[in-house]
């Protein structure tokens, strides 16, 4: 753009400053959703990229089938030795066991000194640095640092943390004890990795001291193909060459050893290999135990990147609405540049100019708005997504997007421009025409594909807060509300839980107190098969199970529909079951199952009583047969009924301290840690509420630009009619009436969209309610709630236009004629 365009440009936005603001904004918006889009996919995309040989990496994971069906990404530990020593292809393989611990560091003088639970400690082999050979090695070396038992390789981070030193190197050597008993040894240091990995472990303890150490060899039989558990990880790394489908052809061999060991339960499993690179996307496996990051959900990357360019095609569409509404008043200078020898290439090119510096300021104010969104929307954006401006990623996604902008925006509307006839732009006889025309099915269809977006968006919107409202209200067929729950430390072998039980007690507030393994409903779970023979056969089930004292049921204030309650024992000797339990045994009426004999284990235990059937899990799940035992020996959790007037956790700060203080009288090393069961279950539903957030956020901007483009349709539409409507008033015409004339047309497209945007917007809803197995009943409610929302919002917009355009002079319109 030249010198000599530069001044009549810069006073064509003088001129319009409403104009040149409005399209400012509306490409400032879109470009901006991009921009935190980008970053947001870029990040997500970015993990674990870097791996040496990523495309021969694979995770094993557990699939099962026949009374249970389901995934665990686990696997039995015998599976990593014998991988190690029967799969053919693999470069190699590399079993290993998250945990997480207390810390106390061994000081010269012998004294302890203490750190929290560290969630970020696995137990690997040598081959684990083989897989993921990526890692920079300050000290030590694989082959020597994790050979012998009770050794433990460190990031430079946590060495320096544990033992506060500035050359973390100078740890090896010294000692750490994790738990109460395990004391090992520092014997390499390695570089902490900057990068974005899933592999987020810090403390590497040498594989050999499993079968060293009694706990772990307790907890983790390297034989056992029987059990399953998710902290039982292997990963291959093929030999280059070698197909993947190859070594799950030799897994095959595993199963059947799986199939010797666990027959009797009654289902299998197969071992799938799963490659690194989907590691971080698949929510429904999850990453690793004991994190804190989950995984990443394609489905909703992939939804972002369509609302992306939804909201810049809503954007460019303003622009070349608006653009053209205001094409009349620049005929004058069009008619003068041609008559002066400007060619229409030199006019395409002026235009296509202007919107570049339109844009490039609407990127300078959509770099404000992006800064400002990472942090209102925290809860939504990722923790590590960060944006720097300068940034080689951030310059080129910002340069690329300033040319699609200018020339997806600007093409059209300069070629319109430009082609105007030079008399009749001198003249001011410049007709963009509004009958028939293809330019102007154009607009109309751009205005109807804006509504269309922005009514599914709505329609959306509103779905998925009424699904919200469904989940957290829900009855989970249990009581929730007022209730705290907590754990004594594991290494509590002192019986000081029962001390605190009789201490709670004593407390006024707290209405009851039940020692048991957990909430009812909660992430973790753990289930049994579970037999009953009913004369004619045998009925295997999978039944999850939920342990607690006879308090357990009256805290949470089960429905008791026939027997009655456990009774206190040490170790299981009888089951209350909920109605899926029942329905599945064969019997409709609970009374009939009381009394009835079912094999738990290698023992014969009796149904003593039925509760109403209540969630377990999430609502995205059906209910499953559980059961609710007694072994009070294994109790490590307590749960609370605390009185209150009403559910506000600040209603309970005197009675948490008092609670605090009994606790602090029998663990005073411990942290005191609680939560609220009404919370923990607000916490299953976090990825709805994020996708809320989503949905609410796209659905204003794509209202606000939809907006912004009927309202320059409608300027259009005025500047046009502008003579019409001055003889229309000069006739008698009313405000209301002419109002009535520029929305008419306008509410028609809006009717269009509406019938265009309905089935699609019930299509969308029905698949995305039919992930849970509960949800509300999408009515016909919704889709008039929408059309009304849509009518009401463009009306009150194009009223801006119309009411100002209806109350001109007519003298000014009239007396060109």
């Amino acid at each position: 753009m030249t010198f000599s365009n530069l001044k009549p440009a810069l006073r064509h936005f003088q001129r319009n400053k409403l104009h040149a603001a409005i399209n400012i904004l509306g490409l400032a918006l879109g470009m901006a959703a991009c921009l935190v889009i980008y970053l947001i996919t870029s990040y997500e995309l970015s993990f674990d990229t870097f791996r040496d040989g990523r495309d021969r990496i694979f995770r094993t994971y557990s699939q099962f089938s026949g009374t249970f069906d389901g995934t665990n990404r686990g696997v039995p530990a015998a599976l990593g030795p014998w991988a190690a020593d029967h799969l053919a292809g693999v470069e190699a393989v590399a079993p290993f066991h998250t945990m997480s611990a207390k810390i106390s560091v061994v000081q010269p003088d012998g004294s302890l000194k203490e750190f929290d639970n560290q969630p970020d400690i696995a137990r690997v082999s040598p081959a684990y640095f083989q897989v993921f050979s990526d890692y920079q090695w300050l000290s030590g070396s694989p082959e020597s640092s994790l050979t012998e038992p009770y050794s433990v390789v460190l990031t430079d981070e946590k060495a320096g943390k544990y033992f506060n030193l500035d050359h973390p190197e100078e740890a090896v050597g010294r000692r750490l004890l994790y738990g109460d008993s395990l004391y090992v040894t520092v014997t390499g240091i390695i570089e902490k990795e900057k990068r974005q990995t899933d592999l987020y472990f810090s403390d590497f303890i040498s594989f050999s001291t499993i079968n060293a150490y009694r706990k772990f060899k307790r907890n983790i039989r390297l034989d056992d193909w029987s059990s399953t558990n998710s902290s039982s990880q292997v990963f291959l790394k093929l030999q280059p060459g070698v197909s993947p489908d190859k070594i799950q052809d030799g897994l095959k061999e595993a199963e059947a050893l799986y199939k010797k060991a666990g027959d009797q339960w009654g289902f299998v499993a197969a071992y799938i290999m799963q490659p690194l690179r989907e590691l971080h996307f698949n929510g429904k496996l999850g990453i690793f135990d004991q994190t804190n990051w989950s995984a990443a959900s394609k489905p909703t990357m992939n939804l972002l990147i369509l609302i992306a360019v939804l909201l810049l095609l809503i954007a460019a569409v303003n622009f070349i609405n608006l653009e053209t509404a205001q094409s009349t008043l620049r005929a004058r200078e069009i008619g003068v540049r041609k008559v002066l020898g400007g060619t229409r290439g030199g006019l395409v090119r002026q235009f296509l100019g202007e919107t570049f510096m339109l844009t490039v300021i609407a990127i300078a104010l959509s770099v404000m708005l992006t800064k400002w969104a990472l942090g209102f929307f925290d809860e939504f954006i990722p923790e590590g997504v960060s944006f720097e401006p300068l940034s080689p990623g951030s310059l080129a996604f910002l340069g690329g997007i300033t040319l699609v902008v200018t020339l997806l925006a600007g093409a059209y509307p300069a070629f319109v421009l430009s082609g105007f006839r030079p008399v009749q732009a001198l003249r001011d006889k410049i007709i963009v025409s509004m009958r028939g025309s293809g330019s102007l099915n154009l607009r109309r269809a751009l205005v109807v594909f804006q509504f269309v977006v922005a009514q599914v968006l709505i329609l959306g919107t509103l779905t998925v807060g009424r699904q919200i409202s469904y989940l957290l209200n829900a009855d989970m067929g249990f009581d929730r509300n007022a209730v705290i729950y907590f754990s004594t430390p594991w290494q509590d072998t002192t019986g000081r839980k029962h001390v605190l039980y009789q201490e709670l007690k004593r407390i006024p507030e707290v209405l009851a107190v039940s020692l048991n393994d957990g909430p009812p409903a909660s992430t973790s779970y753990s289930s049994n098969i579970i037999r009953y023979n009913n004369g004619q056969e045998e009925i295997s089930t999978n039944v999850y199970q939920k342990f607690g004292d006879t308090a357990f049921i009256d805290l949470y204030d089960f429905q008791l529909l026939a027997g009655r309650n456990v009774q206190n024992s040490d170790t299981l000797k009888e089951l209350v079951i909920n109605e899926t339990y029942a329905h599945e045994l064969g019997f409709s009426n609970p009374e009939d199952v009381v009394g009835k004999m079912v094999k738990y284990s290698s023992k014969m235990v009796p149904i003593v009583g039925v509760v109403r059937d209540f969630h377990i899990f999430s609502l995205r799940d059906a209910i499953a047969p559980t059961a609710i035992a007694c072994t009070n020996r294994d109790f490590t959790d307590f749960g609370l009924k605390l009185q209150t007037k009403g559910n506000s956790p600040g209603d309970f700060t005197s009675i948490i301290s008092k609670i605090t203080d009994k606790w602090k009288s029998l663990y005073p090393d411990t942290e005191f840690n609680y939560e609220f069961l009404d919370e923990t279950i607000a916490k299953f539903y976090e990825a709805e509420q994020r996708t809320s957030k989503l949905s609410r956020t796209a659905t204003l901007m794509a209202i606000l630009l939809s907006c912004l483009g009927l309202l320059g349709l409608v300027s259009f539409s005025a500047v046009q009619r502008t003579k019409e409507i001055g003889i229309r008033k000069v006739l008698g015409a009313s405000v209301a009436s002419i109002v009535a004339l520029l929305s008419r047309e306008f509410i028609t497209l809006i009717g269009v969209a509406f019938v265009l945007a309905a089935p699609l917007a019930w299509i969308f809803a029905r698949k995305w309610l039919s992930r849970f197995a509960y949800h509300f009943e999408l009515d016909w409610t919704v889709f008039v709630l929408t059309g009304l929302l849509a009518v009401l919002i463009a009306f009150l917009t194009m009223s801006l236009q119309s009411i100002r355009a209806a109350r001109a002079n007519p003298a000014e319109s009239l007396k060109s004629e």
